[in-house]
Order: structure tokens, then C-alpha cells, then sequence
């Protein structure tokens, strides 16, 4: 759920959009795939559209589906990253493809906090609240 609170102070009205889902669900990731006139250039960068429900705060994509090489990212709806030139099979004109993965994260207002005492034992939320993982496979055409 998403909550927005507006205070109104010193004549101005400040709004201040507040998250209290717990997951965040990752709905749709669509890596634009690119046509490249270059086939020497070794890297290309490329815009990771997606859209998310329930407040992500960042996000990570790899070519593993365990996400070794992925470092988490302050989230927007269409970051961009840089593909590698020696991710993709070898090819002479025509088209290659990589997969890439893609999953968001919410920090949990509450992780650490202990929420219940039962029996003596204290239970703590977790501290972030992860995505589900989307893949999509993406193209690249040279030309040369």
C-alpha cells in the first residue's frame, strides 16, 4: 500500500509518499534491444524498462540467473546498464543473444525491529523484502 501524507507549513504544502507494502512485485522487464552499426565497439549500453508495484528502493540485473556479478542499485523504472561485447557468442554479421535477470528490493521500514516476544523468543522482520526474478532474452544486431 502506498500512503501519501501532505503537511502544510510556512506556506507551502509539503507531500511526502510513504511505503508500507511489504514485497515489492516485479510485473514487467523489458530490456530494449538495440540494433549496432559497429561490430568492433566493445560495449553497449542498453535501457532496462520495467514496471514494479509496491515501492522498490533498488534493483539488480545480471547475465546469471544467481545474480553473482550484480551489485544492487537505487531503482528506476528505466536505468541503464552496459553490456559487455565478450558476454555474447562470437558472430560474423547477423544477430547474437544473452539472457539477462532482473529483481527489485524494498528496505523494510521495520527489519531489525524486534516484532514479537513469544516464549522468550524475540522474531525480527527481514530487512529488505526481495522481488520474484524476470529473464528476458535480448538481441543484438551488427552490421559490418
Amino acid at each position: 500500500m502506498v500512503a501519501t501524507i501532505s503537511v502544510a507549513g510556512s506556506a507551502q504544502i509539503q507531500t511526502q509518499t510513504l511505503c508500507t507494502s511489504t514485497a515489492p512485485t516485479l510485473k514487467t522487464f523489458f530490456p530494449v534491444d538495440s540494433v549496432f552499426p559497429n561490430p568492433t565497439a566493445t560495449s553497449f549500453t542498453i535501457k532496462l524498462v520495467n514496471t514494479a508495484s509496491g515501492c522498490p528502493t533498488e534493483y539488480r540485473v545480471s547475465r546469471f540467473s544467481d545474480f553473482h556479478d550484480a551489485t544492487w542499485t537505487a531503482y528506476s523504472a528505466s536505468p541503464t546498464t552496459v553490456i559487455q561485447r565478450t558476454w555474447f557468442p562470437a558472430t560474423v554479421g547477423g544477430s547474437t543473444s544473452i539472457m539477462l535477470y532482473f529483481q527489485v528490493r524494498v528496505k523494510n521500514p521495520k527489519g531489525g525491529f524486534p516484532v514479537s516476544d513469544v516464549g522468550g523468543t524475540v522474531t525480527t522482520a527481514p530487512m529488505y523484502y526481495m522481488s520474484g526474478i524476470l529473464s528476458r532474452k535480448i538481441r543484438l544486431f551488427f552490421f559490418g
